[in-house]
Parts: C-alpha cells; structure tokens; sequence
C-alpha cells in the first residue's frame, strides 16, 4: 500500500511524513514539495492508494489538478485536501476528497484525517480484518475494511472484471456454523435486491466463494456524512435542504413499501459534489416490532446536525423537527422549502441580471437600496407579473419546430473578430411549452435515459421543470401562470442544460454552439440588435418594464411582465429571420464548438460550463444582449427565465429559407 504526501511547508513536511511512516505500518509513504515531482513520480509509480496534497499551493497550482492526475492512473485512489485557504465555491472539486484545514495542523490531526480516510481501527483492542488487503475473492479484490458489523464486515473492493469499486459485505467466518444467521443473512439478500431507487445504493451480486458468504452493493457517490464532519464542512440552509430532501425521498419511498430498517447513521448517508444526497442500502426483513416513523425523523434530523451551518440551517432543522413529520411529512414539507428557495433564488437572479452598472463596475449605492425594498416586498413567485395582458385563446394549438437556414460564410463575432462557420440551420423560435410536452410524452414510451446526454448526474431522474402539471395545464388551457398569461406556444422555461440536450437530440437536432447562435442573431455585419444598430425598447420583450412587486404595472412597453408567445408579432427579428434572440428567454448553447467543449467558468478554477446567450423579460435593453456570455453555476441551474433553441449542420426534412 503506498500514500503519496504533497506538502510545500518545509519546516513541517519532514515532521508530517515521520509521522505517517511510523504509524501507519504496512504503508510506502512518499513524501514531495510541489505537484510537478509529485506528478512525474505518478508517471511511474507502480501502485498509489491514498494521495495527501495541498488544495492550492503557494505557487497558485492546485492539488484538484493532482488529483485528476493520480485518477488517470490509479482511479481508486482515496483524497485528502489540505488547506489555509477558504474552499468555499471549490465543493465540485473536492468531489469525494476529505479536507484538512491548515492553520497549521498537527501531525496528529493529519494522521487522525488519514485514519477517518482509510477507516482504520483506532482502537487497540478493534479485532483485525477478516480479510487484508489485496485478497482476491471470487471476481472482488478487497482493497480496505471500511466498517465492522456484529454479524459482518464490510470492505472496500474492487470488482475486477469491470474494475467498479464497491461495498464487500462479508458474513463473519464464526456465523457460517449458525444456520439460522445464514439464513437471515441470505433474507437480507433478497430483501436488499428487491429495493430500487436511485437514491438507494443497489445490491449488486450475491455470491458464494471459498466458502465464503458475501454481497456486494453500490459505492455510493461523494463522501460520507462522517467523513464531511471530519472535515469541519458546513452545509448552508440550501445545501441541507437539498440532502435532507433526497435522504426523505428515499426512506418515504422504502418505508411507504413495508422496508423495514435499523436507526440511520451517519455513515448511511453520501452526498456528492452537487448535494444530492443518497443512503446505503440498509433495510432488512419485517419484524414484528414496528419502527416510529416520527421517532426515526427526529433522529434522522439530529444526525445532520452537526453539519448544519449556525443560522438559517440550524432554524431549518429545528422547525421540522418541532413539526413531527413522519417521512411523507418531511418530504412534502422540504419540496415546499425547496420551492420557496428556488423562486427566491429566480427573483434575485433576474434582479441581478437587470440591474444598471457603474462607471467603475459597481452598482451604484441606490440599486441596493431598491434591492431591499424589492426583497421586502417580494413574497413570492406570483409577485413577478401583474397579470394584465389578455389571455390568449385556450384553444391555441402548438405550433411545430420551424428551422431557418443560415449560409456558409464568414461574420463578425464578439468584438471584431472574423470568423467562417459552414451552412447550419437553426430554429425559428425558442422551444416552447407545447412542443416540451410532446417531448416528455414520447419519453414515457423510450428507454429510460434514451436521449441524456452521457454526463448527466445519475440523481436526475426526470426532465419535467419544476410545477410541470400546474404550468402545462395553465399553457393548455390559456390562462395565467404566475400571474402571466401563458399557452402553448409560450417559451418552455425552468429548463436545465442537461433537459435542453436531451429535446435535442430526442428532436433529432441538437444545441447551437456560442459561434452559430450569434451568427444567427447578428447577421454577417455583427449588428447591435437582431433588427438593426439602433436601440428600440418596443422591439424585444425585455426588462425596461419589468416590475417584481405584487401591484407592479410591468409590462407597459412591451406588452409582457414575464414570457411573451412566439406567435405574437415582434420586431425582435434577425437579419435571417430567427425571432427572440435580444429579448424573451435567454438561451442555452452546446458550448463553442459542435462537439459540445464548454467553457472555463471566469469565477473557478478548473470548472468548465456551458454558456447561455440572449437576453430576457428581466434585463434591461443594452448594446451587449447579443455578445454578453453567461455563465450559470452549473448545467443543473434551471431558471424562470432561461429556454433554449435548436441546430443541426444537415438540411432538416422542412427548412424555411
């Protein structure tokens, strides 16, 4: 076994890996100052099972970059960042690794986190594993033990054939002479391989070899909740409200179907770079003693306690506990708390888009003012619109795709850069509500996951945006959704990148790159706006007359407080004939290149997302609706005023030149 130890502290590096040799026996512990030995060393290293580093290093380089070095070769490698910066906004990067705050730390606290990494005994008088390192057991390769059980233990493993990392349960060889505990330990098979949920880790195989009882289940992704306390990681009231609604939609999901379970810990519980939460797989057979749901919530809410940051989080947990939710409860109340948070976030998002800028790049000390006034006055997400335009008709029926072709040639591109695109064709308009559904209908009759696109997270389970009944009924019938009139052949919204991609290439089409999109909108010359060099604020459906507040008089210039149909008659309207490109949604793209590269995110490091283009209802007019690029947090970010449109590079059946 070989740990590789990445620190530039010279005067306590030596003191650190003393340490680490002469407690960690049985361990190779290489030591180097910066990632490029550390990196050539990798090169030609043989084996490497836990990497030490630096998260950022004096000279700017970063420990994530060693880490997706190390993973190239040895992809079960084990992490632990260590640190004297604030990590905050780098969670996708620390992904499944430990954090060690240095400030400095002592030999003993890293030798601790190391020992929390490998879950190794810390205890005496712990027995050893029944297996050690290395064993080979049937198509499995027990690489360490993670935890001992009365009746079993369970290892880290790799399964060979796949090379797949997974949970080994082993029955402990004194129970394999006790027929009745093979036999619940064989129940507990069954039971385990019945249950299907994508937040529960899977049973995978249960074996015999050697004569040896085992199964394995899934690793599941992220780290740990105990090995997030160990790091003195705290989650904010959004984050734990995502993880405690995940973990609630998993035990609803067992418990609703007769699952019984033991008392839910904190190594049960995995959360990923993204928040999202999922459980290992710890239900068993019935017993005549039932559990207490609200009993069992109340725990569950204690156990993340440690975690939740002081303030809101910490509030957010002692309300649902004082509420005694049993798992249906908690679960409908934190879809309400996530709803609540998500429209808040909208509000603000669209405010922040929307708002004018200073000489110097700042806001001007009145915008905040109004941004309290508005928060104050902003209960919610019916408070976008004033709801005075006329509904349209309720029976207007969703009109198809129509595709504009764009000739070969070249075009001016951002500033005064020329660049030479081949013929492609693009979609008149953005995708709408109605052409959405047609979508997500054809979905039910498709394989599961069909047209996602390989990336996607595997705790995304459905396309459908967020209140998709509410708002397809709303669009169905003519009326009003959020206090704006909406139909059919209103722009789809709430849409993240990963829904857009998969309508794509469902459609047979796909998403335009940053390159095609402006093209489209500007024309060969690089206009200002689709209809010209000259601003009109009557021209596009955007935020000069957007007003947030409950009795607000928003759309008054152009017609539209929120979304506008596309069968409406508008000036926003290219060169080519491709309507909404300044106003209306804004716009996913693939990224800047056919092959779907997305771009450096200008805020992260080492964090690449795609880009959206176009202005919307929310933003003020400006000579930058067209070039400005957007970047979102991530391709989970959905908003309320965000679409998408189409491409493809061949001759669609129907083009409209």
């Amino acid at each position: 076994m070989t740990l590789l130890f990445v620190d530039s502290n010279a005067a306590l590096r030596g003191v650190r890996t003393t340490c680490l040799r002469d407690n960690l026996p049985g361990y190779n512990v290489v030591d180097f100052p910066d990632p490029a030995l550390a990196a050539a060393w990798v090169a030609k290293a043989d084996s490497l099972d836990i990497l030490v580093t630096e998260a950022i290093f004096p000279t700017q380089e970063t420990g994530f970059a060693l880490r997706d070095t190390v993973r190239a070769r040895f992809p079960q490698v084990r992490v632990l960042f260590s640190t004297r910066y604030d990590l905050t906004g780098f969670e996708d990067q620390i992904a499944d690794g430990l954090v060690l705050k240095d400030s400095p730390y002592l030999p003993e606290k890293l030798l601790e986190r190391v020992r929390s990494l490998l879950s190794l005994p810390t205890e005496a008088n712990e027995p050893p594993p029944v297996m050690v390192p290395g064993t080979v057991l049937g198509n499995y390769q027990v690489l360490e033990r993670l935890y001992i059980e009365r009746e079993a233990e369970t290892y880290r493993a790799l399964q060979i054939t796949v090379q797949r990392p997974v949970a080994l349960v082993l029955l402990k060889p004194e129970c394999l002479k006790q027929p009745e505990v093979v036999a619940q330990f064989k129940e507990r098979e069954r039971v385990k391989a019945s249950l299907m949920h994508p937040r529960i880790a899977p049973l995978y195989e249960a074996g015999e070899a050697n004569g040896w009882l085992f199964y394995s289940r899934e690793l599941p992704r992220g780290r740990s909740l105990l090995e997030i306390e160990l790091t003195d990681e705290m989650l904010s009231e959004r984050r734990l409200a995502e993880v405690l609604f995940g973990v609630a939609e998993a035990m609803q999901f067992a418990t609703e179907r007769g699952y019984h379970h033991r008392s839910i810990t904190p190594r049960d519980i995995y959360i990923d770079a993204d928040h999202q939460a999922s459980i290992v797989n710890f239900f068993r057979p019935a017993i005549a003693k039932k559990r207490d749901p609200k009993a069992d919530v109340k725990g569950f809410l204690e156990v993340m306690r440690p975690v939740a940051a002081e303030g809101k989080a910490r509030g957010l947990l002692q309300s649902l506990a004082d509420a005694n939710h049993d798992w249906n409860g908690l679960l409908h109340a934190l879809d309400d708390v996530r709803d609540d948070m998500r429209e808040r976030s909208i509000v603000r998002k669209i405010e922040a888009e929307s708002l004018p800028v200073g000489v110097n790049g700042t806001k001007p000390w009145w915008v905040w003012v109004m941004i309290v006034v508005v928060l104050v006055v902003v209960a919610g997400l019916g408070a976008l619109m004033n709801g005075k335009n006329s509904p349209p008709a309720a029976n207007a029926s969703a009109l198809p795709i129509e595709m504009v072709r764009i000739p070969a040639g070249t075009f001016v591109y951002q500033k005064n850069e020329k660049i030479k695109l081949p013929e492609f064709w693009i979609s008149k308009h953005e995708v709408t509500i109605g052409q959405y559904a047609d979508f997500l209908k054809a979905l039910k009759k498709s394989a599961a996951g069909a047209f996602d696109h390989p990336l996607q997270p595997q705790t995304k389970t459905s396309h459908e945006p967020v209140k998709w009944g509410q708002y397809y009924a709303a669009a169905k019938a003519g009326t009003t959704f959020n206090g704006e009139s909406i139909t059919l052949n209103t722009p789809v919204s709430q849409v993240d990148w990963w829904d857009a991609y998969a309508f794509a290439k469902w459609s047979g089409q796909r998403l335009p790159t940053e390159q095609e999109w402006e093209k489209a909108a500007r024309g060969e010359q690089g206009l200002l706006y689709p209809w010209g060099n000259k601003p009109n604020s009557q021209a596009a459906n955007l935020g000069d007359d957007y007003d947030p507040s409950p009795k607000g008089k928003g759309g008054q210039i152009d017609g539209y407080n929120l979304w506008a149909p596309i069968t409406r008659v508008t000036l926003d309207v290219s060169p080519y004939g491709v309507c909404d490109m300044a106003g209306n949604v804004s716009e996913w793209t693939a990224g800047e290149s056919p092959s779907g590269e997305w771009a450096s995110h200008p805020d992260f490091i080492d964090i690449k997302v795609p880009v959206v283009r176009g202005g919307h209802f929310g933003l003020k007019s400006n000579d930058q609706l067209l070039t400005d690029r957007r970047f979102p947090k991530s391709a989970d970010e959905a908003t309320l005023a965000r679409g998408f449109r189409t491409a493809t590079s061949a001759a669609p059946a129907k083009s409209h030149p």
